[in-house]
């Protein structure tokens, strides 16, 4: 049977509709779910992490290689997750992954709702897994990859540098792949940690100095950081003088926000909040 097939009878026999609100568009295609499974190159010993398993085809293929931990938040999808591929290797958590208390996991593989595409990826930077395999809305993957300078360079892109190496899976994903179809194409991608990762003080503190710079990105360092010095005041140990003398010593002062390099930024942040 195929997935399609399958994914109707599904919805026949548990009673439930794809939900817009909760951007549910369920993968159909076969060859694309072991794409993503091969490029996580799973052993037995590893717990993996799915955001949004849906209705279980990629579930039911991770289970083959490893065990699963599976955050869903539609309770009618757990019934027929719990129903379907219930045993010792899959721990399902009912709830909202934003939110959610997760066990240990080692990697994640996820096709997760491209609504939360944002804040998912701020929440995953900071756990400590080794090697996710994601697809997203195909722009969202061009801001995780860009480099500064093009209009696509954020936070998440600053982040995304730091912290993995990154691999183009699949550059374009039809909307065929799914059920309903997206308005637009997807891109699957790979992001293996560093080795070496970089010494952030206080990283919480770090992505909210990122946040709110980024917010001035076409204006130069000094004069954003003084825009929002006031909101920056927040983060434990902030020195504006220290800040300002830095830029000055290091000749950033006058380079735009959205031309930072990823380390520059955390030489940055680390200059300011040392005590």
């Amino acid at each position: 049977m195929s997935y399609l097939s399958e994914l109707q009878q599904a919805m026949i026999d548990f009673r439930f509709r794809p939900r817009k609100n909760l951007g549910q568009n369920f993968v159909v295609d076969e060859s694309f779910v072991s794409t993503l499974v091969d490029a996580a190159k799973l052993k037995k010993t590893d717990k993996v992490l799915e955001i949004g398993p849906g209705i279980g085809f990629l579930t039911r293929a991770l289970l083959e290689k490893s065990n699963v931990v599976a955050v869903e938040k539609d309770s009618s999808l757990c019934t027929l997750l719990a129903e379907k591929y219930g045993s010792e290797k899959l721990e399902l958590i009912e709830g909202d992954f934003l939110s959610a208390k997760l066990p240990k996991f080692n990697k994640v593989v996820s096709l997760p709702p491209y609504n939360i595409s944002k804040d998912l990826m701020l929440q995953l930077f900071q756990e400590d897994f080794e090697l996710a395999v994601l697809v997203f809305q195909r722009e969202f993957v061009e801001k995780l990859v860009a480099e500064p300078g093009f209009k696509e360079y954020s936070v998440l892109s600053v982040l995304a540098d730091l912290l993995y190496q990154k691999e183009i899976v699949q550059a374009t994903v039809s909307p065929k792949t799914f059920y309903p179809k997206p308005e637009t194409f997807s891109a699957a991608i790979k992001f293996v940690r560093k080795k070496t990762q970089p010494k952030i003080k206080d990283f919480l503190g770090f992505i909210f100095f990122l946040k709110t710079l980024f917010r001035y990105r076409n204006k130069n360092l000094s004069n954003a950081f003084k825009t929002c010095a006031n909101e920056l005041k927040k983060i434990k140990g902030f020195n504006e003088k220290k800040a300002l003398d830095y830029f000055v010593k290091k000749e950033l002062d006058a380079v735009k926000v959205n031309l930072i390099y990823p380390e520059e930024f955390v030489e940055i942040f680390n200059s300011f909040t040392a005590k």
